[in-house]
């Protein structure tokens, strides 16, 4: 089978230059051989040989630049040559006048440019004088490939001969900075014209691989720019009254979309800030002049990001350069001549320049008011149900988000935001509004404005709802919401109840004004957002009703508009939202938490109430046996830390409580649950004030949890049961309730006799781990000097009590 054409081309393409190599090779090795000799004329005859391979059409611009460097690393040991011919006495200007007698045009000027090297070092000839000279003659190679190769060379050559301040040829022999901006100039002229002719070579139909090839050698171009910019002698006012324009002028007339692209992002990268500072009027002049094909939005940016120091801080734009309203005359006069610019090009031009005022002209509300402004300006009149194209919105998107890093709530007092923002589609409005929630986040801006926030969660509305297509408020938008990704959901939702965090202010009517705003949005947030948005703004009133309830409690309380009575109904109303939407465990730990702070606020009737609910949805929603035990420690802390019920109610809930945990699906659960019960039983020490104790309850509670362990199948799972058990035993007898001190030694005899029953696995050394734990916590009680009386009579020994 045949290779492809292209592989026939790269295989064509190395053999040409492995040959033109090796004749490189061949030629080097005898002109080194001559030098040896000193034999000038045999050394120049083999190195214009050498040179000839340079003149070939068949290489790439790739594979030329190969070639044309194995031939540059040869051309040192020539010029070496002649450096030693320069002080053995020979004159360069015999040298000179010598190479020029090679009838080959491309060998003679690079032996002309290598000879002119030495013949500036030696300071026999003015370097003006020799440096003019050559770029004169090298204009003698028209092709532009070969002379785009040629003047590189000289470039380089004339790199550190330059007549420059501080060098050693700048004298009123050498010449001037002036005479080495001249040469770099004309050579720099002369080198675009060639890489733009390139571009008309050839049959059209190879017009993209000409394209390619002139990007690979654009650097032979830019090379002549970096060497301007090195130019000590070069300073802002020289550089704006003559480097500037006599750059500007052959780009402009070239006519060349790829020259007038790259040639003016060269001057932008290669020059510093202070030049462009001096002259960014007459830059952006002349991007106003370029081809209607160049994309100057792009040069602007390049530019933009240079004055405004590439985002690594703080740009300082001198207060005497209008950078900003340059730049806006220049985009205005763009927008002006090229009426084919599409929306979204348009649109990007006004968010490069929006960028720019963010970032060197921090805080300036005018400035982005001005960007919006325009851009809204060029926007369809809005109507409902209008749609812009992708790219368009996604450029309003980028619009509207770019000042957030900066002014985040400010943004909020732009007329021109609200206004933008009603053009995009409901996902692109959702990322302005997570760009706008994080900088809120980030910048820790305080929200103490209720019209502020109602603002804020205007915007915030895609973050908050579904959209109306969804269904939302029928039901349907659960079903929506199954199909988007829940970790998305969940970081978005999550960040959203951040700002929760944020809402803060002195007076409390304010405050919980705040908080009903933020309740009336997230209530639209569907089933699927409330878990995450309602639980925080709950206990942001929780510690507000406390600061109320310390303000109601003054000698000369204020007059209130919300009553700490009027907060808990508000985290009333929240929780009880919830427990009808499918949260019901999540509902009832809220209602339990906001009976721990009625409690506080001695607000018995209200506190009941909460634990109430709880009940009321544990009885009701909960039937998962696991979900169950959790609401009931949840429901045993509360009441231990409610301390304030009348005796008749806090019996009543502890009596349904303990029920409850006796009701429990599983065993061990029950055995557990109800151990724990007796806690409610015996609260606080004997000379507290507001102590409930009852001996009676607790040891029922404990005979009914050992009862519950014998039933247990499990001789494993029953062990453990009654080492537990037995460590409530001691912790009741340590707190002073003598009646369960009789029954502890039994419970030791008891383990005892089971223990040994166990079989040999991982669960009985875990037991028997913890019941060597309890043996030596009575071995220490009963060694203690203050203890050792009252834990005597505990008999840890297998015989009986």
């Amino acid at each position: 089978m045949a290779p492809p054409p292209g592989a026939a081309v790269v295989e064509d393409q190395m053999s040409a230059l492995e040959a033109a190599k090796k004749k490189v090779k061949e030629e080097a090795f005898y002109m080194k051989r001559a030098m040896d000799t000193s034999d000038t004329t045999t050394a120049l005859q083999h190195a214009k040989d050498m040179l000839k391979e340079l003149r070939t059409a068949a290489l790439t611009p790739r594979n030329y630049y190969e070639l044309y460097m194995k031939v540059l690393e040869e051309l040192r040991y020539l010029e070496d040559f002649f450096m030693t011919l320069q002080r053995g006495g020979t004159p360069v200007a015999e040298l000179y006048e010598k190479v020029q007698g090679c009838t080959t045009v491309l060998p003679r000027l690079y032996l002309l440019i290598t000879v002119g090297a030495v013949y500036i070092k030696s300071k026999q000839a003015p370097a003006r004088e020799i440096l003019r000279d050559l770029v004169e003659m090298v204009k003698g190679v028209q092709h532009p490939m070969r002379g785009l190769f040629l003047r590189n060379y000289l470039t380089q050559q004339a790199r550190d001969k330059l007549p420059d301040v501080g060098s050693e040829y700048c004298d009123n022999k050498g010449g001037t900075v002036q005479d080495a901006i001249d040469f770099i100039i004309q050579n720099f002229s002369e080198t675009n014209r060639l890489w733009v002719r390139m571009q008309t070579q050839g049959p059209s139909k190879d017009r993209k691989r000409r394209e390619k090839e002139r990007q690979e050698l654009r650097i032979l171009v830019g090379t002549n720019l970096v060497r301007l910019s090195e130019l000590e002698g070069v300073d802002s006012n020289l550089y704006k009254d003559t480097v500037l324009p006599r750059i500007l002028e052959p780009i402009a007339n070239c006519k060349d979309t790829i020259a007038q692209t790259y040639l003016m992002d060269c001057i932008i990268h290669v020059f510093p800030d202070e030049f462009h500072l001096d002259t960014l009027e007459s830059f952006l002049q002349t991007c106003t002049q370029l081809k209607e094909k160049v994309n100057v939005r792009n040069i602007l940016e390049s530019m933009m990001d240079r004055l405004a120091g590439a985002g690594e801080g703080a740009a300082t734009i001198p207060a005497d350069v209008p950078a900003f309203q340059l730049f806006n005359e220049c985009v205005t006069k763009l927008l002006e001549e090229r009426t084919s610019l599409d929306l979204a090009e348009v649109l990007r031009l006004q968010r490069a320049l929006l960028n720019f005022a963010i970032k060197c002209y921090p805080g300036n509300l005018e400035y982005v008011n001005h960007c919006l402004g325009q851009a809204l300006s060029v926007l369809p009149a809005y109507e409902k149900g209008l749609t812009l194209d992708d790219a368009a919105a996604q450029e309003v998107e980028g619009l509207l988000s770019v000042p957030l890093a900066c002014l985040a709530l400010k943004v909020l007092e732009l007329d021109q935001y609200g206004q933008m923002l009603v053009y995009l589609p409901w996902e692109n409005r959702k990322q302005v509004a997570l760009e706008l929630v994080r900088s809120v986040i980030r910048t820790r801006e305080v929200l103490s404005d209720v019209a502020m926030v109602e603002r804020l969660f205007r915007v915030m509305e895609p973050l908050l709802r579904d959209p109306e297509s969804s269904g939302a408020g029928t039901g349907e938008e659960d079903g929506a919401l199954e199909s988007e990704d829940k970790d998305a959901l969940e970081s978005e939702q999550q960040m959203v109840a951040r700002l929760v965090h944020l809402m803060r202010h002195e007076d409390t009517d304010t405050l919980f004004t705040i908080y009903m705003t933020a309740r009336k949005y997230f209530g639209q947030g569907g089933v699927k957002r409330i878990q995450y948005t309602l639980v925080p703004l709950v206990f942001a009133a929780l510690r507000l009703v406390q600061v109320v309830r310390k303000v109601e409690l003054q000698d000369e309380p204020p007059q209130l508009k919300f009553s700490s009575r009027k907060v808990f109904q508000f985290m009333h109303e929240i929780a009880g939202a919830m427990a009808s939407t499918g949260y019901a465990e999540l509902s009832l730990r809220l209602f339990l938490q906001c009976a721990i702070a009625a409690d506080r606020c001695d607000f018995k009737a209200i506190a009941y109430e909460f634990v109430s609910q709880a009940s009321i949805l544990y009885e009701d929603e909960l039937t998962d046996s696991k979900a169950q035990v959790r609401a009931l420690l949840s429901m045993v802390g509360t009441l231990i830390a409610c301390r304030n019920f009348a005796e008749e109610d806090y019996d009543t809930l502890i009596t349904k409580t303990t029920q409850y945990a006796a009701k429990l699906l599983k065993k061990p659960d029950q055995c557990r649950m109800v151990t724990l019960c007796s806690h409610l039983f015996w609260v606080g020490k004997a000379e507290e004030e507001k102590h409930y104790h009852d001996e009676r309850r607790v040891l029922e509670c404990l005979k009914r949890s050992l009862r519950i362990a014998y039933e247990c199948m499990s001789s494993s799972m029953n062990v453990h049961l009654f080492v537990e058990i037995l460590d409530q035993y001691l912790y009741y007898f340590e707190t002073d309730n003598d009646s369960t001190k009789k029954y502890i030694s039994g419970l030791i005899q008891l383990v005892n006799e089971h223990i040994d029953d166990m079989d040999m696995s991982e669960q009985r050394s875990l037991v028997e781990a913890h019941y060597r734990n309890t043996l030596a916590h009575i071995r220490r009680m009963q060694q203690n000097s203050k203890t050792a009386e009252k834990f005597a009579d505990i008999d840890l020994l297998n015989k009986g009590s």
